[in-house]
Formats: structure tokens, sequence, C-alpha cells
């Protein structure tokens, strides 16, 4: 074949796809492994930070692992020397994932000292406010007193002329109370306000995976609990779908894991273009699975959109060191039951997906005991 070679990575095409059997590891390779897998599982979940964005922080994880597991040259450019390893840069790992600790640290504690900021703000407005009540109460049972003794001394004369003068003075206090209570409330207000915003783009970051920008698995528990909680209260239909890349171990092992995250980005694209209700959750389940949580759809329409998807998925092409990578997929589809739990949900989706896969990949499998809707 001339020009670029198109490799099927995804069991369609020239290069055959790579057998995953199991293999004896030594204890050091087992440790690299494992100290890899913490890496990107950073990566996968990190912490707000002030000098570097989420998805930065993913890359960087992901290289540090990559130089750990297979010796690729270190993110930090220093090789070390002189280690008992002269390939991997222990030192710079040890740096990493200190700092990054450290800065996890600091902007925790920054969001709670903002957090008792605002309440010792709130604190000190009402002892205030207080205080000022106090004070105006004092001035107000002071024209109470007075017109107290202007009707008890007063002639006729003056009576009239005392009482409305005391009457105005009343009311101004009143309104200047009225006043100043707005404005101590507006500005409580703006301040919770803006707390309020901070930490919703801290929830948010949260539950959003730094690499596809999907939902994720923190926030999935949290909606499929939630959605049989309807399913429960309501009979409202749901189903779930376990979407995975086939053969994406194949992908890392030729390419490496940038080729990975890019396929993985592409793909998570495909799902949110497909998947448009605001009902509709897509969430980076782990690796290379996504999950979609479909409220108020029937098995059939599921059933219908996940064809639809699978033929999204095989227009995806992705080019990388002038190889076109082509993209298939597999599918479970389990609708919801009135005995499911969340973890029972899951199981019986991801049984759908393996069947899909045992079956040949690149197609759709529905969970065979659907029948108990």
């Amino acid at each position: 074949m001339t020009g670029r070679d198109r490799v099927g990575l995804f069991g369609r095409g020239k290069t055959p796809v790579v057998a995953e059997e199991a293999r004896v590891l030594s204890p050091t390779d087992m440790g690299l492994d494992t100290l890899g897998a913490l890496l990107r599982t950073l990566g996968e979940y990190p912490f707000d930070q002030a000098r570097v964005t989420a998805a930065a922080f993913a890359r960087l994880a992901d290289q540090w692992a990559r130089h750990i597991t297979t010796g690729t040259p270190p993110p930090s450019g220093n090789p070390a020397a002189g280690s008992a390893d002269s390939r991997r840069d222990w030192a710079g790992v040890r740096h990493f994932v200190r700092e990054y600790c450290a800065e996890a640290t600091e902007h925790t504690r920054g969001v709670l000292g903002d957090l008792r900021q605002v309440i010792w703000v709130f604190i000190q407005n009402l002892s205030h406010q207080l205080r000022m009540d106090e004070a105006t109460d004092g001035r107000l049972q002071m024209q109470l007193e007075r017109l107290e003794q202007l009707a008890l001394g007063s002639e006729p004369s003056t009576l009239k002329k005392e009482v409305l003068s005391t009457v105005v003075e009343l009311s101004r206090m009143m309104e200047e109370r009225r006043q100043e209570h707005r404005k101590r409330m507006a500005d409580l207000g703006a301040q919770v306000r803006t707390l309020g915003q901070e930490l919703d783009v801290t929830k948010r970051n949260s539950e959003v995976d730094a690499l596809t920008q999907l939902f994720n698995r923190r926030a999935f528990d949290d909606y499929v609990e939630r959605t049989l909680e309807l399913q429960r209260a309501f009979g409202q239909q749901a189903c779930l779908l376990m979407i995975d890349v086939d053969n994406f171990k194949t992908v890392n092992d030729t390419l490496g894991h940038g080729a990975g995250d890019e396929v993985l980005r592409k793909v998570a694209d495909t799902v949110t273009r497909l998947f448009i209700r605001k009902s509709d959750f897509v969430a980076r389940f782990g690796g290379d699975e996504i999950a979609v949580v479909l409220r108020e759809t029937a098995l059939a329409d599921a059933r219908a959109l996940a064809g639809r998807l699978l033929v999204a998925l095989r227009t995806v092409r992705i080019e990388r060191e002038g190889v076109c990578l082509e993209v298939r997929g597999s599918v479970g589809v389990a609708p919801a039951t009135l005995n499911d739990t969340p973890s029972l949900w899951l199981e019986r989706a991801d049984r759908a997906l393996y069947e899909a896969k045992r079956a040949g990949r690149d197609q759709v499998s529905i969970a065979d005991d659907q029948s108990a809707a």
C-alpha cells in the first residue's frame, strides 16, 4: 500500500489486533506499573491548583507515568544521573507528587479561609446592626418620652406643633433604620454570591474529567443514584449505556498514550454531540470506558441511539505520525428495573458490554435480564 498506511488498530485493517495475554511480572515491573497507575490516577482526579490547570496537570501526570513505566524522557528534562536506575528521574517524581500535594493543600485552605471570612463578615454585620438598632431604639425611646411629657405638661396651643415635630423625627429615624438594613443586606448578599460562584466553579471542576471534559466517576455515581430514586418514585424509564473503545490498549502500546488521549477526546466529543438533551448525562467511567445515563428513555429508543453512536464512531479518523487510525466501539445497554441498586444497574450494563465484546466488538448488546423492567 502506498502513501499513508491505514492501520486497523480497532480490529479492521492491516495491523493485527494485539492479544491481551496474561504475563508474569517481576516485582520490579509490578512496582513500576503500580507507580505509573498511581500517577495516572492523580491526573484523572486532580485537585484545583493555583498555578496549573487541571488539563495541564493531567498531561504532566501522564508524562511522568510513561517515564516511569516505559523510560521515556522525564517532563523535568533532568535525567536521574547517579541513581540506581539512571533512566528514571526518581527525585523528579518525588518533587512532582510533593508539589501537587502542597498545591492542593494550599488551595483547599484558601477555599476554607474564604468561607470562614464570609461567616466572620456575617457575624460582624449582625453585631454591628444590633448595636445600631440598640442605639436607634434608645433615640426612639427618648422621643416617645418627650411625647409623653408634651401630652402631660404642654399648653394646648403648642402641643400640636411639638407633636408633629416629634412624629417627623420618629419617621426620619425609622427610615434611616430601613435604609441601613437594606445596605447591610445588599453588602452581605454580594459577598455571599461571590463565594457561592467560587464554590460552584470549584464543585464543577471537581466533577469534570480533565482529559475529556466529561463528568467524572464521582459525578456519575451521584447521577445514577438520583436517577434510580426518580425511577422508583415516579416510574420513569431510564437506560444506562456503557461504551468501550475496541482494542484501545493497542493504540497505547503502538503509538503511545498521547495517541490514546487523542482517541478518547475524539470519542468523548462524538458521544456528547449525539446525546444532547439536558437530562442526558455523559461521564468518563474510567480508562477508555464512557457511561451515558438516559432518563425518560425506553429500551427501544436507547438501543436505536446506541446503534447511531456506533455509526458515528466509524466515521472518526485520527491522524497520528503519518498513520490514520479508525475508531470502533462496543456498547452495552441496560434498562433500569425496580430492583436495581446503582451497583446492580452498572453490573448489568457491564455484562452487556462484555457480551458485545465477546460477540466480535463494534456492536450493541442488551442486558439479558431486561424483562425484569
